[in-house]
């Protein structure tokens, strides 16, 4: 990966990410391997902001996502920002931790220490770099901005170097465990009079689910009945925070 700035006079880029360090997983990622097949590129229709606020709300993880990332123990999460960077760290749920050898999906990487444990870590760096690291990958998601409702967010993944019997029978091993949850997920959705099965907030796939969520956000700014509403006072003050960056940054251009 390459990092430009078209200004000669920037600071460099350890100075610029200097204290978030402290915020990253554990993952030593020089002894991961890119995982092709995992590879994805999304052309979501709204703008990169939403995209952005999306990945760093913390208020809608246990609501839009509570089967595909029930995995996780949402009311422990942990969030803030260094610098303009925003940094979040949430442990397992209890029953996944229990049984993570046998329901992740992936080999479960093994760099994880006391002071750094088993969870999810996904900061954002300012502003629109992701990094999603979890027990069992380290991947980039990276938000492009393509037009005023239009973005692009590319995913590339590192897991543990295994062999391809290793990631079968992980796979086979956690199988029953995410068809359960997504037949869950599905049945509700049909209970609640959603007969379409490529309904994306029945998929059991969090991306869909965002994606879906993130083309309605865009959608709901052009109606005449759109307004801003109150502000979860801690799950969703990320938002203004983020918000607040992106100001001073602009700001800071124009001077």
């Amino acid at each position: 990966m390459i990092w430009i700035h078209p200004d000669p006079e920037a600071p460099s880029l350890q100075t610029w990410l200097q204290g978030i360090e402290a915020h990253l997983g554990p993952h030593r990622v020089s002894e991961l391997v890119e995982h092709a097949d995992t590879a994805t590129s999304h052309d979501i229709q709204a703008n990169w902001k939403l995209v952005v606020e999306n990945y760093i709300d913390g208020y809608h993880l246990s609501h839009l996502h509570s089967t595909s990332l029930n995995m996780y123990d949402h009311k422990q999460q942990q969030s803030g920002f260094c610098g303009p960077h925003f940094h979040f760290y949430e442990p397992l749920a209890p029953d996944y931790a229990a049984n993570v050898d046998k329901q992740s999906p992936l080999p479960v990487i093994d760099h994880f220490t006391p002071e750094k444990p088993l969870g999810a870590y996904v900061p954002m760096l300012f502003p629109c770099f992701g990094i999603g690291a979890d027990e069992s990958s380290w991947s980039i998601f990276q938000i492009i901005p393509l037009a005023v409702d239009k973005t692009r967010v590319i995913t590339r993944t590192r897991v543990m170097p295994a062999s391809d019997w290793s990631f079968w029978t992980q796979e086979w091993k956690s199988y029953s465990h995410y068809q359960k949850q997504t037949a869950t997920k599905a049945d509700k959705s049909n209970r609640d009079g959603q007969e379409d099965g490529d309904d994306p907030l029945a998929s059991g796939d969090f991306m869909a689910e965002d994606i879906y969520v993130c083309e309605q956000q865009q959608k709901s700014l052009a109606s005449p009945w759109y307004s801003v509403g109150a502000y979860a006072s801690q799950q969703e003050s990320a938002i203004r925070e983020f918000h607040r960056q992106v100001l001073q940054a602009m700001k800071t251009a124009t001077d």
